[in-house]
């Protein structure tokens, strides 16, 4: 009597602790064909809290009529934790008991199986013969395997997703010379200062989509505070986005402490090649030109294959030889056919021409005194309207909408640039019109426009940091952005390094004063 009032107390006991930690508790009948593991999965609980609420209770003394104790979870768990019940699954779905007359292929069809995965399932079954009495394994159905599959799939995406941190406010440091402490604004200072305004215009722009965005701004200038005396500031390793610092000596410390920290962090106007090298978190916006020659190539293979291609030698100290050779290699592999001729005989042009199609025309030079004189000497030919020609130049091209504007238009001068800002862009007078009301300015003149790249930096990094949260890096190729100067395609040199801005545009101006870019 004593030992029932013990065994009836331990199993309460049990019970009031599963209770307690899960609120509710009900009763099962085991069915034929059950095991632990599905009755768990049924109710959604550990087989552990099972056995822990059915003290003796084992997977292999689970018979059909025998009652056990419920704990069902009022939670909810994780999917690292549902993952971690499938993978448990018991290696056969149940056992079965030989009867009297029973073959494989009765076995089979009665759980839905094959012969073939049952004999496999039980090697010790010799001839297809069966003895009475005897326990052998009953595989899952396909059906059943087919469904385990997705299930670990789901679950496995629904982890990866659980483990995407999120982030409530996007907190942004902004390092830039802004040079304070001068008592007359340089002009670094006045396009940092652009960039900043720029900035601040995205942030508000994103602030009206519902995004929480916090900014700490920070001058880089000599003589004001030092890299590592921003860096020490308590709120940094808070930081979910660091953009800056200008000066190249800086740009090592912070991309350092940006990587320990995993702090996304933009490089705006540096384009040392190996600012990204060993600094993961770190995104290079101006890369040097040479890295992107191939994209340029190829942009161009695609555009001008068919056409008459003729390289122009110009002849000056400024010729970009290594561009010229490599352009050169790159048409031999693709089989595109090209001709050469030097800028001092230039006269001879003409049995290089064809008439009917277009001809293009690669200066070695991107200088304004290189294109001028090579459109003078285009005029000097005084062409009939069958020879169609085009040149196709440098990013430096795009600064000379004043003195040669006119041959820009008449040789539907194309180039290729990593930024563009096209002021007759509905989005671009938009944007300019916001900038004059909130600053009473207008930008700085030059180009790059520093305003416009200020906004293409705030808008992309922050929209991706709150679309993506900790997973931005990850989602990179497929996440869009409709820059106002700057296109964003973001590669990584290696598995170790950051990323840099490949991303090439090709303009071409029309002769009826149009400009396309691409």
């Amino acid at each position: 009597m004593m030992k029932r009032k013990f065994l009836f107390l331990v199993v309460f006991i049990a019970a009031f602790v599963a209770y307690a930690q899960t609120g509710v508790l009900q009763k099962h009948e085991v069915q034929s064909g059950e095991t632990l593991y599905s009755i768990a999965r049924r109710y959604n609980v550990s087989e552990e809290l099972l056995q822990k609420n059915n003290p003796g209770l084992k997977a292999e003394n689970l018979m059909a009529g025998k009652v056990i104790v419920i704990p069902v979870n009022k939670g909810v768990l994780t999917p690292g934790e549902q993952m971690f019940q499938v993978e448990k699954r018991p290696q056969f779905k149940t056992t079965h008991e030989v009867k009297r007359k029973e073959t494989v292929y009765s076995v089979s069809r009665l759980y839905g199986v094959t012969e073939t995965q049952l004999l496999e399932a039980n090697p010790q079954i010799k001839k297809d013969k069966l003895k009475k009495g005897s326990i052998i394994n009953i595989p899952y159905t396909e059906e059943e395997n087919l469904q385990y599959e997705k299930e670990l799939q789901r679950l496995e995406e629904e982890a990866r997703k659980a483990k995407i941190k999120r982030y409530s406010t996007i907190k942004t440091a902004v390092i830039l010379p802004f040079s304070l402490q001068e008592n007359t604004m340089t002009l670094e200072a006045q396009k940092m200062t652009n960039l900043y305004q720029g900035f601040l215009l995205a942030v508000d722009s994103l602030k009206q989509r519902g995004c929480s965005v916090e900014v700490h701004a920070y001058d880089e200038a000599v003589g004001f505070s030092s890299i590592d005396e921003i860096l020490r500031k308590p709120e940094m390793k808070e930081m979910q986005l660091i953009i800056g610092p200008v000066r190249q000596t800086n740009i090592s410390s912070v991309a350092n402490f940006a990587h320990q920290n995993k702090i996304a962090h933009v490089v705006p106007l540096a384009n040392g090649a190996d600012i990204v090298n060993e600094h993961p978190t770190t995104f290079q916006i101006n890369v040097p030109y040479s890295l992107v020659y191939n994209h340029v190539y190829n942009r161009f293979a695609i555009m001008h294959k068919n056409d008459n291609v003729i390289f122009v030698h110009m002849g000056e100290r400024e010729d970009n030889v290594s561009y010229m050779t490599g352009f050169k290699e790159f048409l031999r592999g693709m089989s595109i056919p090209y001709q050469e001729i030097n800028a001092s005989e230039f006269s001879q042009i003409l049995a290089l021409l064809k008439p009917g199609i277009r001809n293009v025309l690669i200066p070695s030079s991107g200088t304004s005194s290189a294109f001028g004189i090579l459109c003078e000497k285009l005029d000097a030919l005084e062409l009939t309207s069958e020879y169609v020609l085009q040149l196709f130049g440098f990013p430096e091209w795009q600064t000379f909408t004043g003195k040669y504007e006119h041959y820009l238009k008449k040789y539907n001068c194309q180039f290729f640039t990593a930024f563009y800002s096209g002021s007759n862009k509905s989005r671009t007078q938009l944007f300019n019109s916001r900038f004059r009301h909130w600053f009473h300015q207008e930008q700085y003149s030059g180009i790059p426009r520093y305003g416009e790249l200020g906004y293409d930096i705030g808008a992309y990094f922050i929209k991706g940091l709150n679309d993506f949260g900790s997973s931005f890096y990850e989602n990179l190729h497929n996440y869009s952005y409709m820059s106002l100067e700057f296109p964003f395609n973001f590669e990584k040199k290696n598995s170790w390094s950051g990323f840099q801005n490949k991303s090439i545009l090709i303009v071409t101006h029309l002769m009826d004063g149009s400009v396309i870019v691409r």
